[in-house]
């Protein structure tokens, strides 16, 4: 007993601002943790703690049982972790557990709670006392082996998530997709299907239209997670992929795939993607009450079938946006100054997503820039297309504004353009102008000189022209001067 007790280890007590290291130990019902200072190049133990877990903290996984050691520990050594900086020493992605963007519930309030601590992880070295030693020997060997096994993703914040199911029935086919950004905002959507289709066709026009949608959105890193294992295996060249149909759904998932800078697929149990799939179940009954709360697709045919494309308009380079895409893409100016520094001002104005040139707006979303060509089709087709009425320039320019088009010269090439429209030169309202020029006239008073005509009365009327009296006669020549009849 003697022997015993003066081999206990000695308790130390920390200075103020010194670094403490915390070991963290797990086990089948208990969790505890142990704090350490350095002395003279050995650790000194600070304080132990160990507790008993409930039967609802038992059935945590491996990581969270670590992850509630450290925030327990906190909690009861609050003294210790406020006024000195911790450092915790593991070998487990602890840190990335508590620090994920998409947790919720217990996971983000601990994280919320460590956050007001000064915390750091550190990899685990070698040992430098024996009591730390039989510290950690006490941890049971297969709930180390749980821990160091355990599964976990690895995390990517740039990654996005994509939750797909697809479903078949008498009543329909439809498919449910769940698209989840880095900081866990969420996109659902629904697809419902025109044709036939079985289950495992549903399931590639369900992966199909996620891939579509997330490239849509300018994803560039995606995390596929699908219930289905032939799908999942098939793409991932696990399974072959026999039927016609199949290989043509899988050439079509790979060629989409390929869009990406990476884009991974796995499968799941159905368990961990009941979002989707209850969208694909709804989706294949009914969807009137959904499209007011997610967004509704009706796909018309299967998304293997090749559709006949034209490029209708075709731009040519160069136009008035190349400048500022290659200032905006690497940078490059003009060898004219003046032109240099008017790209510099204009580039600011605008942002290039891809290949695709937009111009920013104060208090509205972006625009879209075209080239002189694509600006000809468009207006054709708001001035005379199907729905065109041959509007005015101001409403076609007004239009084109609202659909979030831009082009610098709107306003004047739209009027040119409208002069030259047929229909509106036809049934333009018919006006009253001399079709020639007026001719001005020489003179400046003209018909100023006139014949006088004098009545004076007679016996048999009551009034009479003298014609005694001297009359000049004149007519208008058709020079428009005024001359004189000789009589």
């Amino acid at each position: 007993m003697k022997q015993h007790l003066a081999s206990l280890p000695d308790i130390a007590a920390p200075e103020t601002g010194e670094l403490i290291s915390v070991y963290l130990s797990v086990a089948e019902e208990a969790i505890s943790a142990v704090l350490t200072i350095e002395r003279n190049t050995a650790q000194v133990p600070v304080y132990f703690f160990s507790k008993t877990l409930k039967l609802a903290e038992t059935k945590y996984p491996p990581l969270e049982k670590l992850a509630l050691a450290l925030v327990q520990t906190a909690r009861r050594l609050r003294r210790y972790f406020q006024a000195h900086p911790i450092q915790v020493v593991t070998d487990q992605p602890v840190k990335n557990v508590l620090e994920k963007p998409e947790n919720s519930g217990r996971l983000a309030k601990w994280a919320v709670e460590l956050g007001e601590h000064n915390i750091t992880y550190v990899p685990r070295k070698a040992i430098k006392a024996q009591v730390l030693a039989d510290f950690l020997v006490e941890v049971p060997n297969q709930t180390i082996d749980e821990v160091n096994t355990a599964t976990t993703e690895p995390f990517n914040p740039e990654a996005w998530k994509l939750f797909t199911d697809g479903a078949s029935s008498v009543e329909g086919s439809g498919a449910g997709l769940v698209l989840i950004n880095p900081e866990g905002l969420e996109f659902t959507y629904v697809l419902r299907f025109d044709f036939q289709t079985t289950n495992n066709e549903a399931e590639y026009e369900a992966l199909i239209a996620g891939l579509r949608l997330a490239k849509e959105m300018k994803v560039q890193k995606l995390e596929v997670f699908i219930d289905s294992l032939l799908v999942s295996s098939q793409v991932n060249d696990s399974y072959i992929a026999k039927e016609p149909n199949m290989r043509r759904y899988k050439e079509k998932s790979k060629e989409l795939m390929n869009t990406f800078q990476t884009c991974n697929v796995k499968q799941i149990p159905r368990s961990q993607n009941k979002k989707a799939d209850a969208l694909s179940k709804l989706a294949s009954l009914t969807f009137a009450h959904l499209t007011k709360k997610v967004l509704v697709e009706v796909l018309k045919a299967p998304s293997i079938d090749e559709l006949e494309v034209q490029d209708v308009v075709t731009e040519k380079d160069p136009n008035w946006m190349t400048p500022i895409k290659k200032f905006l893409q690497s940078g490059e100016l003009p060898n004219d100054q003046v032109e240099a520094e008017r790209v510099k001002i204009k580039g600011r104005q605008y942002v290039l997503q891809g290949e695709t040139l937009y111009k920013k707006g104060y208090l509205a979303p972006l625009q879209r820039c075209v080239g002189p060509e694509q600006s000809k089709y468009l207006i054709k087709k708001i001035h005379e297309g199907v729905c065109g009425a041959h509007f005015g320039a101001r409403s076609v320019v007004a239009k084109l504004m609202n659909l979030r088009y831009f082009w610098p010269s709107m306003h004047r090439d739209t009027t040119e353009q409208l002069k030259k429209c047929d229909a509106c030169q036809i049934h333009a309202p018919i006006l009253k102008n001399p079709k020639h020029d007026l001719v001005p006239i020489t003179s400046a008073w003209p018909f100023h000189k006139w014949g006088i005509v004098t009545p004076h009365p007679d016996k048999d009327a009551p009034y009479t022209i003298d014609t005694n009296l001297p009359v000049n006669t004149y007519f208008i020549d058709t020079n428009g001067n005024v001359q004189k009849l000789e009589t």
